[in-house]
């Protein structure tokens, strides 16, 4: 892709800003730019510094509402913007993950208002907050009463649609000890020691019992301690040793039944949960994944058998909220988080035609469930 397109452009200047702590000045522009295209617009603090944006257009059927949705946050580190126009990528922080799909859902309004002044549907276009640490932003968007007949998240699937991933569920494991001097250990209680019996239980008991939970679509949950800290120096026995957990979920396991075994397995031991995403799942008759594959056919010409993916994102909020979802967007997503994060502009554009046929085909393909 040769030189500069205004959907390069436009990504560029998404990426331009810093959204690893905070979304206000984002959400700001993005409130100027969808007011130009006649959107009602709301933004809604969810934590200090932490926003959620919300532009509504209103269709020629108000009685059928999609929903896009694509957080707005990304993680932290610093990934120079660079456009490498003779490969047609663009590198920089939250390029693949998750403004890509950003800038192809405004880009795919865009197209629809401009060319019909009101799209077929009502359309929801939501960048939440938070995504990447706690879910709380798309949390609070239904907390308020956003509801729509098909949600399509954006996400880096590569111009997949993807109608499962699993869920998140996470959790701090504490072991307590008492402090000595380590040149007489024995008047202490090493923490870290009674840490080890810990992980040696788990490795022991949750293979086979998340086997025993596998799911027909998503596979079988799994376990895996990310993290470890105790002690305060060599010379001291550590008085506290902690880990972190981090359990994938598939559909019908919920961090709370982890946690009642967890607790009658490891009784007297301190857990703290701190973090959950619900697993996502839909059946073949979704009219989210319908319309996602009747798209995908008009824009590129082919209609992906949707796929399923092992990591976490906000459509399992949705399906909890009983709305039919679909991830689909551009990027890879080896690529997210990486130090070298890009996306392939090409693929933004064709995201960008395959988002626009959703709007210009949800009126013949989603039935009305109750929308906003």
């Amino acid at each position: 892709m040769p030189g500069e397109t205004a959907i390069s452009s436009l990504l560029q200047r998404l990426v331009a800003f810093r959204t690893d702590r905070s979304e206000v000045a984002q959400a700001e522009w993005l409130r100027t730019w969808t007011q130009a295209l006649g959107a009602q617009v709301r933004l809604d603090e969810v934590q200090p510094g932490r926003v959620n944006f919300l532009a509504t257009f209103a269709g020629d059927d108000p009685t059928r509402t999609l929903l896009f949705e694509a957080h707005g946050d990304t993680v932290g580190g610093e990934v120079p913007i660079r456009l490498d126009a003779d490969a047609g990528l663009l590198y920089g922080r939250g390029t693949c993950d998750n403004k890509a799909a950003l800038a192809a859902i405004m880009t795919a309004i865009q197209r629809v208002v401009n060319t019909h002044r009101r799209p077929p549907v009502t359309i929801l276009f939501a960048s939440t907050c938070r995504e990447e640490s706690g879910g709380e932003g798309v949390e609070a968007l239904l907390a308020s009463g956003v509801r729509a007949d098909v949600a399509v998240v954006g996400e880096p699937t590569h111009l997949i649609p993807i109608r499962a991933h699993k869920g998140v569920w996470r959790c701090r494991i504490a072991t307590h000890g008492v402090a000595a001097h380590s040149s007489n250990p024995s008047r202490g209680d090493n923490a870290i020691y009674r840490m080890r019996r810990v992980l040696d239980a788990l490795e022991a008991r949750y293979p086979e019992w998340l086997m025993s939970r596998r799911d027909p679509v998503l596979g079988a949950p799994t376990m895996s301690v990310g993290t470890i800290h105790g002690g305060m120096a060599a010379n001291i026995v550590p008085a506290r040793c902690e880990i972190e957990v981090d359990w994938r979920l598939v559909t019908g396991l919920r961090g709370e039944d982890i946690l009642a075994d967890l607790r009658a397995y490891l009784p007297g031991v301190e857990m703290t949960p701190y973090e959950e995403y619900p697993a996502f799942s839909e059946p073949d008759a979704s009219p989210a994944l319908a319309l996602a594959q009747r798209a995908c056919e008009s824009a590129l010409g082919r209609a992906p058998e949707p796929g399923v993916v092992a990591w976490a994102a906000n459509a399992g909020f949705f399906c909890q909220a009983k709305i039919p979802s679909v991830l689909f967007g551009p990027g890879d997503i080896a690529q997210a988080h990486t130090a070298g994060e890009f996306v392939e502009l090409r693929q933004v554009e064709q995201a960008a035609d395959v988002y626009e046929q959703m709007i210009l085909q949800a009126k013949n393909t989603i039935k009305k469930q109750g929308g906003n």
